[in-house]
C-alpha cells in the first residue's frame, strides 16, 4: 500500500488550515453571546423580594405602571418617584392648543394616586442627571434608616445606576435590588432585545449612547 508522504511545509499548511478551521467554528458557535454582551453588562437584574422602598427612576410610562404594580403586590410600604426631564403636554386653550411643562415627578404623582396608592406612601424627587437621582433615593434611605431598595429602570441604566450609587459613601449600608421593567409592559416595536440588539437601529443607539455616558463617567467622575 502506498503511503502518502507531505513535505514539511505542506505538514504545516494542513496544520494551519485546521487552526483556522477550528477557530472560525468556535467563533461562529459563540458569536451570539459575544454580539450580546455589550447590551447584556449593561443590564443588571436581581429576584424580587421585599424591601423599605421601590425607587422608581425615569423609565417612561412603563417605569411608572411597573412601580406601581410593585407597590400593589406588597413589596414595599413606600414608592419614591425620581423625576427627570419635565414632561410637555397640550392644553386647549380656547380655539388653539398650548404646550403645558410639568416636572415629571409631579405628574407621576398624580397618576399614582389615580391608580390608588396612598398619598402618604408616596416620595417625590426632581433630579436631572443620573447621578443626582442616585444621590436622591441614597440621601432618602440614610435619613430614614431604610435597608434595601428596589431600583426600577429600563433596561440599560442599571450600569451606570450602580456606578452613581458606589460613589456616595452611605450606599455601604444599602442593599439594592435592581428591577428594570419587563418587556411584558412594552409594546412589541417598543421592546429592547438584549441577544439581538444589533439586529434594531434604534436599539443600537441606545446602547452606544450608554456606552458614551458611561466613559463620561469614567472620565469626569460623576453625572
Amino acid at each position: 500500500m502506498r503511503t502518502l508522504s507531505l513535505s514539511k511545509r505542506q505538514r504545516r499548511f494542513v496544520a494551519i488550515s485546521v487552526c483556522l478551521v477550528l477557530l472560525f467554528a468556535g467563533g461562529y458557535a459563540v458569536r451570539r453571546p459575544l454580539l450580546a454582551s455589550p447590551a447584556v453588562y449593561l443590564r443588571i437584574e436581581d429576584p424580587l423580594r421585599p424591601a423599605d422602598l421601590i425607587a422608581v427612576m425615569p423609565s417612561g410610562w412603563q417605569g411608572l405602571d411597573y412601580g406601581i404594580e410593585l407597590y400593589k403586590k406588597g413589596y414595599a410600604p413606600r414608592l419614591m418617584l425620581i423625576g427627570g426631564y419635565p414632561f410637555e403636554f397640550l392644553q386647549k386653550d380656547g380655539p388653539s392648543f398650548r404646550v403645558v411643562r410639568m416636572d415629571w415627578e409631579l405628574v407621576a404623582r398624580a397618576i399614582a394616586l389615580e391608580a390608588g396608592v396612598p398619598d402618604s406612601a408616596i416620595l417625590t424627587r426632581g433630579a436631572s442627571s443620573t447621578y443626582e437621582q442616585a444621590r436622591q433615593f441614597v440621601e432618602l434611605a440614610q435619613a430614614n434608616h431604610l435597608a434595601t431598595v428596589i431600583i426600577v429602570t429600563d433596561d440599560l441604566h442599571p450600569r451606570r445606576i450602580s456606578w452613581s450609587v458606589a460613589k456616595f459613601p452611605a450606599s455601604a449600608q444599602l442593599t439594592l435590588i435592581y428591577s428594570p421593567v419587563p418587556g411584558s409592559i412594552y409594546l412589541p416595536q417598543e421592546q429592547f432585545d438584549a441577544d439581538q440588539w444589533w439586529a434594531s437601529e434604534d436599539s443600537a443607539k441606545e446602547v452606544f449612547a450608554e456606552y458614551v455616558k458611561l466613559g463620561y463617567y469614567l472620565a469626569f467622575g460623576s453625572r
